[in-house]
């Protein structure tokens, strides 16, 4: 073990003096160290498969930012501090080692394309067929449906009922893919859509019970209404319905996904498929496969079920096919795969305000896939070492 790696060794054992900490600083401070002490860092806190590590993962990024933070303080280059705290702000991804270096075996064309982020932006589909589009520019009063006032804002779209309808009225949201909106339903429930989803509405909640249809994912704070459930209905999978009175919670309902995902942040849903009726509690999900009658409920990672709300891909240990799935949908790219990536796994913590060329490079730095571009057109495969 030599010099930099007993410093680093001692740094997270809680055990480096103040002179051995000035010692570190001063290795560092040579870019040539930096890499080094990147994957150091990230591959004993998240290298997988998870290995016992004297640091938990909970505190790992705040670590590794006051282990940059402390020397930018002090010696530091602008240029390493820098890089390691945009990994702490959200552009870290970790499967083995990462290195966040150019190497013969990282040719440039993996990052060549530019490809931006997905933004908020949508499609507002009036009763009478009539199509608005949606994003931040367009603010103001849109149209009127009955009674009910529909205005856009920079927190959303938002229903204003001003009366009681004698006829119900629906509308529907349509987030494309690389889109995503929120909007306030006319009885104050919220609702976030992600990319590449829909939801179905009626203008006014007058009486009885206040009925939605979703497709793609939600994530839904319900006004609290003892007199009139919630009820959200799963378009396209059969008879799914999730029924609420006041509550936080998202649904996951992609076709391309294996199954409907519900995860409650708060309050208490009840899923609903055909006679089977299953109570969720905080912090629990529920997920009803493709073919199955039957609702597997568990704890549930709520962080990384949220994430997309909050900006952010959260991945824990989690497979390449479902990450890239949830890529292609943010950054309305297309994916193929070669070869076996069933064993491709990764842990870490992006920025869905990253474009998709810094997140796709720093999936091909751990060295277990090789990504290459065409256009909107990205192929996935196993990583190649140089000279294969």
């Amino acid at each position: 073990m030599n010099e930099l790696q007993q410093l680093l060794e001692k740094y997270k054992l809680g055990q480096i003096s103040h002179e051995e900490l000035l010692r570190l600083h001063s290795l560092i401070e040579s870019d040539d160290y930096a890499p080094e002490v990147k994957a150091d860092i990230l591959n004993t806190l998240y290298q997988p498969p998870p290995v016992e590590s004297k640091w938990k993962e909970e505190y790992g990024e705040a670590i590794l930012e006051e282990v940059f933070n402390s020397s930018r303080r002090k010696v530091f280059p602008f240029k390493v501090w820098q890089m390691a705290a945009a990994m702490v702000a959200g552009i870290a991804i970790i499967g083995g080692a990462l290195l966040l270096r150019k190497s013969p075996s990282q040719p440039a064309r993996q990052v060549a394309v530019n490809i931006q982020p997905g933004s908020d932006k949508a499609m507002l589909v009036l009763a009478d067929g009539r199509k608005i589009p949606l994003d931040s520019s367009v603010q103001g009063s849109l149209a009127q449906q009955g009674s009910t006032s529909i205005v856009n804002t920079r927190e959303g779209l938002s229903y204003q009922s001003n009366g009681q309808d004698n006829q119900v009225v629906y509308n529907t949201v349509v987030t494309p893919r690389g889109g995503q909106y929120q909007l306030t339903l006319a009885d104050g429930t919220k609702v976030w859509l992600n990319a590449a989803s829909s939801i179905r509405f009626p203008t006014s909640f007058d009486k009885g019970e206040r009925s939605v249809e979703l497709t793609g994912e939600g994530y839904f704070q319900v006004a609290a209404n003892a007199s009139q459930p919630f009820k959200v209905k799963v378009k396209g999978n059969s008879d799914m319905s999730v029924d609420v009175l006041g509550t936080s919670f998202n649904i996951m309902a992609y076709p391309d996904e294996q199954g409907v995902v519900t995860t409650l942040e708060s309050g208490a849903v009840q899923l609903v498929h055909g006679n089977t009726k299953s109570l969720l509690a905080p912090g629990y999900g529920g997920t009803l496969l493709q073919g199955s009658d039957n609702f597997n409920i568990q704890k549930a990672d709520l962080e990384q079920a949220l994430a997309w709300k909050d900006g952010k891909f959260r991945f824990r240990n989690t497979n390449i096919y479902t990450i890239m799935r949830q890529i292609s949908r943010w950054y309305n790219i297309d994916v193929t795969y070669e070869g076996d990536l069933s064993d491709k796994r990764f842990t870490g913590l992006i920025s869905r305000r990253e474009n998709a060329s810094s997140l796709l490079q720093i999936l091909s730095a751990t060295k277990l896939i090789d990504i290459e571009f065409n256009g909107n057109k990205i192929l996935v495969r196993p990583h190649v070492p140089a000279g294969h």
